[in-house]
């Protein structure tokens, strides 16, 4: 009997003791079950956190080539202001005093007589100054869009603006909307840039952007 009662006893510790925790077999399972769930969360946010960037970098190209381009266009749209029709004709070099001087497919140089600060008119004259002499180009090589400032002059200087620029082209139209190579019947130019911009593991992500601006200041 007294045996008996140590078995019963026994048994009840043993039960006990299991109670207070998880048996390998339980923990392995566990394991495995989280094992299972994390894999599963990696699979949806890696792919996500992939599409957050790649859409971030194509934002911040898009912004980059409007904000470039408009730049650009708002200067040719002053391509030829000679508020006091003192610039006509041509100079030494059979260009146009006032106007376009270069029309690439890659680079537009033009001229124009601006207000400078503080004035209250314009002076008559293309200066080496207040951005009357203005030439935008595209660098191949370097993969650049470039200001230049002054062609020619003592004072001229070069800049790069835009960097990771695959794609620059002008187009240039006379009054009737044809194509044109002619400086002085220029009367519209068509602007057209890409960017590149590298998105990590999703590889590079190009965004391109093109306007066509009225050289509303030509032909008066």
């Amino acid at each position: 009997m007294r045996k008996f009662n140590q078995k019963i006893r026994f048994r009840r510790n043993e039960k006990r003791d299991r109670s207070k925790g998880f048996t390998l077999i339980e923990v392995l399972v566990t394991i495995a079950m989280i094992s299972v769930f994390i894999a599963a969360s990696m699979a949806v946010l890696i792919p996500l956190s992939r599409s957050y960037t790649a859409t971030d970098v194509a934002s911040s190209a898009q912004q980059v080539v409007r904000m470039a381009v408009e730049v650009i266009a708002g200067d040719i749209r002053l391509a030829g202001l000679d508020p006091l029709q003192q610039l006509q004709g041509l100079d030494s070099s059979g260009l146009p005093i006032c106007g376009f001087q270069e029309a690439g497919a890659t680079s537009v140089r033009f001229t124009c007589d601006r207000v400078a600060d503080g004035e209250d008119e314009a002076n008559g004259e293309i200066d080496d100054s207040n951005f009357e002499n203005i030439t935008y180009f595209y660098d191949a090589g370097a993969e650049t869009l470039n200001l230049r400032l002054y062609a020619g002059a003592p004072v001229q200087t070069s800049q790069a603006l835009v960097n990771n620029v695959t794609n620059l082209r002008f187009r240039y139209y006379d009054e009737e909307g044809n194509e044109t190579a002619d400086l002085e019947e220029i009367r519209a130019v068509q602007i057209s840039m890409t960017v590149e911009e590298d998105a990590g593991v999703d590889g590079p992500v190009e965004r391109s952007y093109t306007t066509r601006v009225l050289c509303r200041n030509m032909g008066i």
